[in-house]
């Protein structure tokens, strides 16, 4: 697909209904890349730094990337190793949040039908995961079988999502069908039930679910104080740009204001020069407001990277059922690692504006003046 037709398919991202949306729930549901809501054929993947990006995206970024293997995350710009979206992990929660919504339209529209029976489904069953009319959750809930299961509407789930992650879900060991997972392989990178421990596994190193995600959590609490740090240094960075900012904006009032009242006092034929020494200070303005401006924005991208870095982790422990927390733990740990180690380039001292130097006898010798301004006396553009 030519990078044409990528922008020709980008849409408005799914619109619920205003008993439900959310600008937070749109946004999880959303692709940064196509800016259109995660389905079935669109399967929200994880990148390594930790963003989300669709299947398709992915797939189209590594086909454009001139550097082949490669995917351009589009919310930070970092460049991802992967031959093509199976590569990377898809995001459970997010899909789930993003089939709900869709199961909700459906359900608004009378095209989202029962499992059980044509009438229009309203309800989700969160444990198997099948769709219900009201009657047929009646039945299910009555049933011995599924007494304990745990039956929400679609509404619910969207304005609650917190709802569908305090809910226990029984994973299976891939091996042992009928056997729950107890435990995690770390030599193997595997779910685990006992069955497996005391067989296939014994040679290895494993825990117990609850004792890995302690692990995992002390972890990222031991990293959380150097993003704490990180951060408000970048935010006094950012506070020290803008007192520059307006600084620079009181120079250039002060110095046009003495330039003009210098100029009045000269020669009529004087006055072409008034101009151009007005433009030489609009240029240092703006040249002066560019870097400090650039500096900001690099602050400002730096704290978005490392908030949204730890926004992610907190919704990982949050949301996300253990076995997906375990199957991120190298990512996690490399990302904020690396984002929290990341040097400085610059200093709040490097930030402060250059002064316009003006000379301190420019009424009194005023032909010298303006020629002594023209040749640079004025703080050069660097």
């Amino acid at each position: 697909m030519s990078k044409s037709k990528l922008r020709k398919s980008r849409s408005k991202a799914l619109y619920i209904d205003s008993e439900v949306s959310n600008e937070k729930l749109q946004d999880d549901i959303t692709c940064k890349g196509c800016f259109k809501e995660f389905t079935h054929n669109r399967i929200p993947k994880i990148l390594h730094c930790l963003h989300n990006l669709c299947s398709e995206c992915i797939n189209i970024s590594i086909e454009l990337n001139s550097d082949k293997n490669k995917v351009l995350c589009p919310t930070c710009k970092s460049q991802c190793v992967g031959k093509d979206s199976e590569t990377f992990r898809t995001h459970s929660y997010v899909q789930m949040l993003a089939d709900i919504a869709q199961c909700y339209q459906k359900q608004l529209s009378g095209t989202l039908k029962c499992i059980g029976c044509s009438k229009v489904a309203g309800l989700r069953c969160l444990t198997c995961n099948e769709n219900y009319c009201q009657e047929h959750t009646d039945f299910h809930v009555r049933s011995r079988a599924t007494s304990h299961h745990k039956v929400l509407s679609f509404k619910q789930i969207l304005n609650a999502p917190l709802l569908v992650s305090t809910i226990k879900r029984e994973e299976h060991c891939p091996s042992h069908k009928k056997k729950i997972v107890e435990f995690f392989c770390f030599t193997c990178k595997l779910p685990i039930c006992t069955v497996c421990a005391l067989s296939n596994h014994k040679d290895c190193i494993y825990e117990e679910l609850s004792i890995a995600i302690s692990a995992l959590k002390e972890k990222f609490d031991n990293l959380k104080p150097s993003f704490n740090r990180k951060a408000y240094n970048l935010k006094k960075m950012t506070a020290t740009l803008d007192t520059g900012l307006k600084q620079v904006d009181g120079d250039f009032g002060h110095s046009m204001a003495y330039v003009s009242d210098v100029t009045d006092k000269i020669m009529r034929q004087l006055r072409q020069r008034e101009s151009a020494m007005n433009l030489q200070i609009e240029d240092h303005r703006k040249d002066s407001q560019g870097e400090l401006r650039i500096h900001q924005s690099l602050v400002e991208d730096k704290i978005a990277n490392l908030e949204s870095g730890v926004d992610f982790v907190d919704t990982v422990f949050e949301y996300w059922s253990p076995l997906e927390v375990l199957s991120v733990e190298n990512d996690i740990v490399k990302r904020l690692t690396e984002l929290s180690a990341e040097p400085e380039e610059f200093g709040c001292q490097d930030m402060k504006p250059k002064a316009f130097d003006l000379p301190p006898d420019l009424e009194t010798n005023v032909v010298e003046a303006i020629g002594f301004l023209e040749n640079g006396c004025m703080a050069k553009k660097e």
